[in-house]
């Protein structure tokens, strides 16, 4: 039987080849689709939860809270988890760790820069990262150890088998010698942070200048535990809340634990209050993926509905003869099923074929799990259900045909067959619609947040980290470069204008209301920093060598703070930072340290070189690689041992968009692919009408109707159903938008513009289409036309 219904099929797509292209052709590109979608869901999903025992990993957090403001961090005192496992019983471990920084690593004659971090010795383990060597009840515990992950080993030895190896670690310390005690497996390194190597954290902890890692009031590192498995997690961070309140009396932070599993996508704040995160976008990548697909589905609807009417005297036949309508079910699902299957194997060839350019678009490292059974079953899980849902309707419909209408020749005229045809055809332009009215929302916002004016100057403007010698050799680098014609001015600081860096609360002024709290930004500057980064001062002075009070108590305020300190006192000239008071000498113009998620926060700047590994270089050069090779020279002849790297701080800043940069590539590339899979639905329908209307065409064209009005007759119809879906569309996609751009704190507004553009658009695309077949039947003999039957 299933061998007969397979001859039937193969016959019915010879003798209806277009139709069997535009159905192989869709639902190739809505599986295509699909899967990609389905595996960047997957990796998303899988991040930070493949470790064994990752159910009980908690990252300890703070809720700070600043006036009416509440700011939600990781950052977490020095000593934090030593005092969790030994006072709370509810921990079986806890561990600190920093944040990543660059080092560079010799072994032999290789030099390479690797990024890592200092851990506590209880890291590894709570994260069971799987290792390819190594104890993992000792590392970490000694301050000679290392632990390198499987792809730095190989970059400096050139294999994996190193334990006890040595190594050598050049840093602004100096240098220091490593046993190589620890080699984890890259495979395993499924969490979102990062790293190349990992350092004991006492280490870093035990450094003269990290005491302030000692204070409670001192928040920096990160705080990791994991509960014993009968603790409850919610109860137990509830008992921490004045955790830190305990040990320190001026601290505003309430301390609590989320789930590390969920910090991924789940992990965002908003005064105090948790968002959605990443797993909004995932989720609306989950949508797109299934809209597109049944887009796909829903052409293959359409188009064999509208050829039922052929095939309605084949039904009638063999009703006639016999058949039952189960029969006849069978028979239309095994087509859609076997179109499915054709069109999820090259679906897969696509996949493979297509993979390197939508990891670069999505900045993943995805692969096609050839060798993992869940994939297969879940991929044949889709083409089932595509199968069946693509063919379901025009199975139950035609095997529900009567006999006595086909031969009395009824079936054509079946109003709500049309209806539901012209309904779906609705439904794939309000999704397109949408789909491109969002794609244009994003592109212009994301343009807007990278052409905003910050308040500082990043073009021309690079960022050469100051590293080994370079601190100590600093003023014959500054003076050595700012003597070359290309380079304008040169400066250094402890931020990097990207992200907040260093705060603190501890302001006050005369007039600060008791019991009003802020949080500033600490920017820690050398003379010139504002002419180099191109910051405008919009009243007093800027810092001067000639004036020595200016290196010991002096401070520059960004208008945010000096609005805030003079707000009840405006005659304010002098602010308290750490129990110093500091003469303000100047106020600068707002400038952006932040993503426009954020708002611009306030901040102060005072000159102090300690921990300014930030240097700036301003370019006046029109040749940008004359006065980078000037600066290279200057740098490899001062620091011969680092090799030179750089940054243009517009390229930095473009990084802090990075993730929505990637969501207006994708939604655009999938808002096309919908449009054209929706347009292969579209033509087949077009060349069905025109078919449908060859009689009517010929007596037209014999009357002596125009061509205009001949494409009048087949268009119209389509034309009134997409401008009905624009209308839909619009609306959905300007709600959609709207509460995407309430996650920037500086945003564009949906202009009227983008509705009449985005019509336009899917009218020229959607009528081409139509128009392609429209045209043909217009044009076709009459004679020929009044002779078929």
């Amino acid at each position: 039987m299933f061998k007969n219904y397979l001859k039937i099929a193969f016959r019915g797509f010879g003798k209806h080849k277009l139709t069997f292209f535009i159905n192989l052709f869709g639902l190739t590109l809505g599986l295509w689709a699909a899967i990609l979608i389905g595996l960047w869901i997957k990796i998303e999903l899988e991040t930070d939860r493949g470790l064994p025992g990752a159910d009980q990993v908690f990252r300890v957090m703070e809720h700070q809270n600043y006036g009416d403001q509440v700011f939600t961090i990781p950052s977490t005192p020095g000593v934090l988890a030593e005092a969790m496992e030994e006072n709370l019983a509810e921990v079986q471990y806890a561990a600190t760790y920093t944040w990543n920084e660059e080092n560079l690593f010799v072994q032999g004659d290789k030099r390479v820069k690797l990024s890592g971090i200092y851990a506590g010795a209880d890291y590894l383990k709570i994260f069971q990262y799987p290792l390819l060597s190594g104890n993992r009840e000792q590392l970490l515990s000694d301050k000679s150890h290392i632990v390198l992950t499987e792809s730095s080993a190989i970059k400096l030895f050139g294999k994996t088998d190193v334990l006890d190896e040595e190594i050598e670690m050049i840093s602004t310390d100096g240098t220091e010698l490593f046993l190589v005690k620890g080699i984890i497996a890259d495979e395993g390194m499924v969490n979102w942070e990062k790293f190349d190597f990992i350092l004991p954290y006492k280490l870093f902890f035990d450094k003269p200048y990290n005491s302030w890692l000692q204070h409670w009031g001192n928040n920096g590192p990160n705080t990791v535990i994991t509960l014993q498995e009968n603790a409850d997690s919610e109860a137990f961070s509830a008992s921490i809340k004045d955790f830190i309140r305990d040990r320190f009396e001026g601290s505003n932070a309430d301390l609590f634990v989320f789930p590390q599993s969920d910090m991924y996508l789940h992990g965002s704040w908003k005064d105090g209050i948790i968002q959605e995160g990443r797993i909004k976008t995932v989720k609306l990548f989950a949508m797109i993926g299934f809209f597109i697909l049944v887009i796909a589905c829903i052409n293959f609807m359409n188009l064999s509905t509208a050829k039922s009417q052929k095939r309605s005297k084949e039904v009638g036949v063999r009703k006639v003869s016999g058949a039952d309508k189960s029969s006849l079910i069978y028979q239309f699902l095994s087509e859609s099923l076997l179109i499915t299957f054709f069109s999820g194997l090259f679906a897969l060839v696509l996949v493979q074929l297509t993979l390197p350019v939508f990891n670069q678009l999505a900045g993943k490292e995805l692969v096609l799990p050839v060798l993992d059974l869940y994939f297969w079953a879940g991929f044949l899980l889709v083409l089932v259900f595509t199968g069946l849902l693509a063919g379901s309707y025009p199975a139950f419909y035609l095997s529900s045909t009567k006999v006595v209408s086909v031969f009395k020749n009824q079936f054509s005229g079946n109003r709500k067959v049309a209806f539901a045809r012209k309904g779906l055809v609705l439904f794939q332009f309000v999704l397109a619609t949408c789909l491109l009215i969002s794609t244009v929302v994003i592109f212009q916002q994301i343009n807007y947040a990278l052409n905003q004016d910050l308040g500082y100057e990043k073009d021309q403007l690079i960022l050469v980290p100051l590293e080994g010698e370079l601190p100590e050799k600093y003023e014959i680098f500054k003076s050595r470069l700012e003597a070359r014609p290309g380079i304008s001015s040169v400066s250094r600081a402890s931020h990097n204008l990207m992200g907040r860096s260093s705060n603190t609360g501890d302001v006050s002024w005369d007039g600060k209301e008791p019991g009003f709290n802020a949080l500033f930004e600490r920017f820690r500057v050398d003379y010139d920093f504002l002419e180099t980064v191109g910051i405008e001062l919009l009243s007093g002075k800027d810092f001067s060598k000639d004036r020595i009070s200016d290196s010991v108590s002096a401070v520059i305020l960004n208008e945010k703070a000096y609005e805030l300190i003079t707000q009840n006192n405006p005659e304010n000239n002098t602010v308290i930072i750490n129990e110093e008071r500091l003469e303000i000498i100047g106020v600068a113009k707002n400038f952006h340290f932040q993503s426009m998620h954020q708002t611009v926060e306030p901040a102060f700047m005072v000159i102090d070189p300690t921990f300014n590994f930030n240097c700036f270089i301003r370019i006046n050069s029109s040749s940008m690689q004359e006065a980078l090779a000037e600066i290279e020279g200057v740098f490899a002849e001062l620091n011969p041992v680092f090799p030179f790297t750089y940054q243009f701080m517009d390229e930095n800043y473009a990084r802090m968009y990075r993730e929505d940069v990637r969501l207006r590539d994708l939604a655009k590339y999938f808002s096309l692919l919908t449009i054209l899979i929706s347009c292969l639905g579209l033509l087949g329908l077009s060349a069905h009408v025109a078919e449908q209307k060859t009689k009517e065409i010929g007596i037209r064209k014999v009357l002596g109707a125009s061509t205009f009005s001949i494409l009048n007759v087949i268009n119209k119809e389509f034309i009134t159903i997409v401008s009905i879906s624009i209308l839909l569309g619009s609306g959905l996609g300007y709600w959609i938008m709207q509460d995407w751009l309430s996650g920037y704190a500086y945003r564009i507004n949906f202009e009227w513009w983008f509705i009449p553009a985005v019509a336009g658009i899917i009218f020229l695309i959607a009528l081409s289409t139509v128009w392609i077949q429209s045209y043909k039947a217009a044009n076709s003999n009459p004679v020929q036309a009044i002779k078929t039957e």
